[in-house]
């Protein structure tokens, strides 16, 4: 990926994941594994509902906390004609009693991939100086959405991030984030 590319999917990161990094133990473990949700008839874009239940299930039968509450709240405040308004964001951090590490991360893209989402860009992955993964990320697309999946090391745990952004609706505001490319 340019690296035009990877300042903006941070700069998303950061604009979306300023809410809910206090997560703590007590927070409830991985939320309950669900089917994945069934397809619309037809080639148009997916509706933003299908997505959301795409992003919370394929993370929960990866057995992956469910999503921040502080960070689903920020999302859900969207405003119209923000780069927000475009996009379904899910967040879940690792705990002792439920820690996220690759593992984790590749169950969750081979989840996504169970609910038709295909890869559109092979995953990249960043290295500590000792060779271990420190951050993990692919892009997949499906029926007018672009999604960023990663994988981010945390002190002692991690986190997944998955970032949906409807492509029509990114071109419609004129947004440059890089998703579309």
């Amino acid at each position: 990926m340019s690296r035009t590319i990877w300042v903006a999917v941070a700069a998303a990161v950061i604009a979306l994941g300023a809410a809910g990094c206090g997560t703590s133990d007590a927070d409830a473990g991985a939320a309950a594994p669900s089917s994945p949700s069934p397809r619309p008839k037809g080639t148009g874009p997916l509706p933003e509902k299908v997505v959301r239940t795409d992003l919370d299930t394929s993370a929960a039968d990866a057995g992956v906390p469910a999503n921040a509450p502080d960070y689903a709240r920020s999302i859900e405040e969207r405003s119209d004609g923000s780069q927000l308004s475009c996009t379904v964001a899910f967040k879940g951090f690792g705990t002792k009693s439920t820690p996220v590490d690759l593992s984790s991360f590749e169950g969750v893209v081979s989840e996504l991939g169970e609910r038709d989402w295909q890869l559109s860009r092979k995953r990249e992955d960043r290295k500590h100086t000792g060779g271990d993964i420190a951050e993990s990320r692919t892009v997949l697309k499906q029926r007018g959405w672009t999604l960023i999946a990663s994988y981010l090391v945390l002190a002692d745990n991690g986190v997944i991030t998955l970032l949906a952004s409807e492509d029509a609706c990114i071109k419609k505001i004129g947004a440059d984030t890089g998703l579309l490319g």
